[in-house]
């Protein structure tokens, strides 16, 4: 006996509802597709009424344990991405460059959240195409940096990110591959690195604002036109104003490395920066320590991997990948031009 569809009730209170199109008389509903995550199961549906049709997306929430905390925990994170999606759709609606995906419904009791589907591609597939940074991807690049400057706007007073507990943080993820990528002398230099780049900035606290916290070229959606919408917002919260724009700015840079397109994503990480803030500069001392942050949490993530026949390989592939990502904050742009 097979299991129960957990998408069942979900589209069975959608059609109950006249205040969503899946309630309109008439409405039929087509699965076009369904992908099941670690942590969600996504379904992509096609809604037919008789004034037209749209597709849509519905995602379930699928917790760790079925502890009380846990379960409260991603009742918080799909409250959370409901919010924001709702937030920035009310704020871009009318924006011809830059646009939100439009929610539905939240089924809290289902912990499902209902999206219109945004028209167009990923960014991440068109960067994959190019061969150079035409004045379309540079568009779109410029558009993302001021959508994470927008985003931004949306909170209210979130307080603020300590320096402390960030060097913390990377330490923490340092010694996951301590000994397996890196020495105990290079985490202490990497840590007195943070140091000197917090010296820098001269304070213990940096303002916190909104992010998405996984803002990446395969979350960004660019139509035909080159409007841009970002999807997925189950990891947001807040952060440092850099956390987005330097993760972009981070993946841009291993897509140069890994597809020897360095040329190309360099044109397209200065047009990021320029959306976001004209004159900004890769050197600024916390847009560095964020791109430490992120080049850290990739070794971290890639090295909790193991393969036992080949592993001496994969070292030194993790060897060679960190010694690329650190390149981007232990050196200055103009020196990373250079190399």
């Amino acid at each position: 006996m097979s299991p129960p569809d957990p998408f069942a009730p979900v589209f069975e209170a959608l059609k109950a509802d006249p205040a969503t199109v899946f309630g309109q008389p008439g409405a039929t509903v087509e699965v076009l597709g369904r992908v099941e995550g670690q942590f969600s199961s996504v379904q992509r549906v096609r809604v037919r009424t008789p004034a037209g049709s749209l597709n849509a997306y519905a995602k379930i929430l699928k917790p760790y344990t079925q502890s009380a905390d846990e379960l409260a925990r991603a009742d918080r994170m799909l409250r959370r991405e409901y919010d924001a999606t709702s937030a920035l759709y009310k704020a871009l609606r009318q924006d011809a460059e830059i646009g939100a995906v439009k929610p539905i419904a939240l089924l809290a009791e289902h912990r499902a959240l209902v999206t219109e589907e945004v028209p167009g591609r990923p960014f991440g597939d068109l960067l994959d195409e190019a061969h150079h940074a035409s004045e379309a991807l540079r568009a779109i690049a410029r558009r993302v940096g001021a959508w994470t400057r927008i985003y931004q706007t949306l909170g209210d007073n979130p307080g603020v990110v300590a320096l402390a507990e960030r060097r913390t943080y990377l330490d923490d993820r340092l010694r996951q591959f301590e000994g397996r990528v890196i020495s105990k002398e290079e985490r202490q230099a990497l840590l007195a690195e943070f140091d000197l780049l917090s010296a820098q900035l001269g304070v213990a606290t940096v303002s916190a604002v909104p992010i998405h916290a996984d803002l990446t070229p395969t979350n960004i959606i660019a139509s035909a036109e080159g409007r841009i919408a970002v999807l997925d917002f189950t990891m947001a919260k807040t952060g440092t104003i850099y956390h987005d724009l330097s993760h972009v700015y981070f993946h841009l840079e291993l897509m140069g490395v890994r597809r020897r397109k360095r040329e190309m994503m360099r044109d397209l990480q200065q047009a990021l920066l320029t959306g976001y803030s004209p004159g900004l500069s890769a050197d600024d001392p916390l847009f560095r320590l964020m791109l430490m942050q992120h080049a850290v949490c990739h070794i971290a993530q890639l090295s909790s991997r193991r393969l036992p026949v080949v592993d001496v390989v994969y070292r030194l592939f993790l060897r060679r990948r960190w010694q690329a990502c650190r390149r981007l904050f232990l050196h200055s742009a103009a020196e990373r031009r250079a190399a």
